[in-house]
């Protein structure tokens, strides 16, 4: 039922970059970003120069960035938009945590305007030289509608918050402002009079868009904020795999560990509640995630994705990662409770 993820990523801003941009911008503010030269070391080369972030608004489709808290060059596709549920938000209805956690699905409260916020992500391409500041490249996973129901992963995709996002204009030194082989795909270079250049969506992006708009929306995202630690996460439903002898529908899952605390920690240990509409709960604990036991440092983050599959089109999960601070002692970090929802009805019986 339970499978490991498919990449990770891991990232704090560097040291040649200000943890968080000023008010005011100046108008050429230099982005100096590191690039691996060779296996063993790194160069700064100065790829463009940063913009004042927008605070009203959405940024356009090729607009260049960095990522604040994961370091990788990326480049703005499209906006979804999506509401944000913080268990820290006063107005969040403990009930439905509590209704989920004991099975209780049926009569789960709903949310006013006052226990969410509306929040705009894009789906962005990720530059593949940064890979080695981000660990792995992060990327999207579908389920095949062929015979075979084989799974497809397209990496180098993921998903930002707005206010992540630090954009800048490249510099026409750069012959290749991100490196992706789908970027000459999705997005074309036009210059404006002034021999500037831009970059706009493709007939194959508004494609792409189209043909998979089930697969890639963000609808919900799910955060909470434990003794330090800050755990947001989001899923997608893949849909049915109906050549094994029980129907299995998959979703797959995003989750950041940002450490928001003063103390260095490390992962440890993950539990996993997974409840199904027709299994009922299923228990996992192991060791880790994707292999991994990520220590993070204040303002630290670390980034996964993995699968989960269940017998009936709808469940929900939560569950609890256990940390050791830099002290030796362990802390218990929640991970909220969010639904996997399908557009598949159940027969009824």
């Amino acid at each position: 039922m339970f499978k490991l993820a498919r990449s990770c990523s891991k990232g704090t801003l560097p040291a040649t970059l200000p943890a968080a941009l000023p008010a005011a911008l100046p108008a050429a503010l230099p982005a100096a970003l590191l690039a691996r030269c060779n296996s063993t070391a790194y160069n700064l080369i100065e790829v463009g120069k940063f913009t004042a972030p927008k605070v009203t608004g959405n940024y356009d489709c090729g607009q260049m960035f960095l990522h604040k808290k994961l370091d990788y060059r990326g480049v703005v596709l499209f906006p979804w938009v999506a509401r944000l549920f913080s268990r820290n938000n006063k107005a969040f209805p403990t009930l439905f945590d509590s209704m989920l956690k004991k099975g209780e699905v049926d009569d789960i409260p709903g949310f006013t305007k006052e226990s969410y916020q509306t929040l705009i992500y894009y789906q962005v391409l990720l530059d593949f030289r940064d890979c080695p500041i981000v660990s792995q490249r992060e990327g999207i996973t579908f389920l095949g509608q062929n015979s075979d129901n084989k799974f497809y992963t397209i990496p180098g995709i993921d998903y930002i918050s707005h206010e992540d996002v630090l954009p800048y204009e490249h510099s026409e030194s750069i012959r290749d402002p991100i490196q992706h082989n789908l970027f000459q795909k999705f997005l074309e270079k036009k210059n404006d009079q002034n021999g500037l250049a831009s970059y706009y969506s493709t007939n194959m992006l508004h494609q792409f868009h189209e043909d998979n708009f089930d697969c890639l929306r963000l609808r919900d995202v799910h955060s909470q904020t434990t003794n330090g630690v800050k755990i947001t996460v989001y899923s997608f439903y893949m849909g049915c795999r109906s050549e094994t002898p029980n129907k299995e529908h998959w979703w797959r899952y995003s989750i950041l560990m940002e450490n928001v605390g003063d103390i260095t920690v490390q992962l440890r240990e993950r539990t996993w509640c997974i409840f199904s509409n027709a299994d009922n709960k299923e228990s996992v604990t192991g060791k880790g995630v994707v292999g991994q036991e990520p220590m993070l440092k204040s303002g630290q983050c670390f980034q996964y994705s993995s699968l989960v599959s269940l017998r009936s089109s709808a469940g929900h999960m939560w569950g609890t990662y256990l940390f050791e601070r830099e002290d030796r002692k362990f802390i218990n970090v929640s991970i909220p409770p969010f639904l996997l929802v399908s557009k598949v009805a159940e027969p009824q019986t």
